[in-house]
């Protein structure tokens, strides 16, 4: 995973974890190996764990067969949360489920299915909180629930708080990742070290807390972002907050829209483009 940090990889004064984003290997083996049958999958979803399992040994050919599972002991998880972090994960698009199976065609959108994934046509699936309120289910929301990851998380006080991250999230692309513009203070896609804030939803009880995050962990939202957009343009699903933040990001750039105005109501913007499709 991009983000793992101190007990995964470097940490420190200099860098927050690795910036690559992550080799999707059972993605990897769909392109160009032949017609083999590759499934990500994990028991979240059991009737698919199984099904998958079976038709992999049926099939005649390659097979591969990728399934996660949690590990309690490095990961900070309880050991009866396997399945709780198997659901969350896969929920959050960290480690989206799908089954590429070449017997059903020989186009792409003919052999992947995303069935198992919640909210397919959506960067992220919405969730109540204790008081009926929306949010969006991201990889924060997973991450915020294994110990591996609690560098990346600080308490922030309101005169800390520069940006949400629901505001923040359709500036970028990750396109500004690879080309280091989210470094630039004077670029849209800027991402300040500091400051970033989401509220954290409490998995057992609903609660919010407001909660600060480290600038990696926003390149991890991103990465997992486009990772999860791969996947549904493979299958042939079009993503409809992909559309709108590219004739959001559109109109920007060309100054069609105040740079005062794009950056007071970012989030706004963007869902007025998605209602709008």
């Amino acid at each position: 995973i991009m983000l793992g940090g101190f007990d995964m990889n470097q940490y420190g004064k200099y860098t927050e974890g690795k910036l690559t984003e992550r080799k999707e290997v059972a993605q990897i083996l769909t392109s160009g190996h032949g017609s083999p049958f590759v499934a990500s999958v994990s028991m979240a979803n059991a009737g698919k764990y199984f099904k998958a399992v079976l038709d992999g040994l049926l099939h005649r050919g390659s097979c591969f067969i990728q399934s996660f599972t949690s590990c309690q002991p490095e990961h900070g998880v309880g050991d009866d949360k396997s399945l709780v972090q198997a659901l969350a994960i896969r929920d959050c698009r960290g480690m989206p489920e799908f089954v590429f199976n070449p017997e059903n065609g020989e186009y792409d959108t003919e052999a992947f299915d995303l069935a198992a994934n919640p909210s397919r046509t959506r960067d992220w699936q919405s969730k109540k909180d204790v008081n009926k309120e929306s949010y969006s289910f991201d990889i924060c929301q997973w991450a915020a629930t294994e110990g591996r990851f609690r560098k990346h998380f600080y308490k922030i006080k309101e005169k800390d708080e520069k940006i949400c991250l629901k505001d923040l999230l359709p500036r970028i692309t990750q396109n500004d990742v690879i080309n280091r513009r989210y470094l630039d203070p004077k670029h849209r896609s800027y991402i300040p070290i500091l400051g970033v804030y989401t509220d954290i939803v409490n998995p057992e009880t609903g609660k919010k807390r407001r909660t600060g995050i480290s600038r990696q962990l926003v390149l991890f939202s991103v990465e997992r972002r486009k990772n999860w957009r791969h996947l549904q343009s493979r299958a042939g699903i079009v993503n409809k907050d992909y559309e709108a933040q590219k004739v959001l990001l559109k109109r920007f750039d060309s100054d069609e829209i105040p740079a005062e105005q794009f950056f007071s109501n970012t989030k706004k913007l963007h869902d007025e483009l998605v209602n709008s499709q």
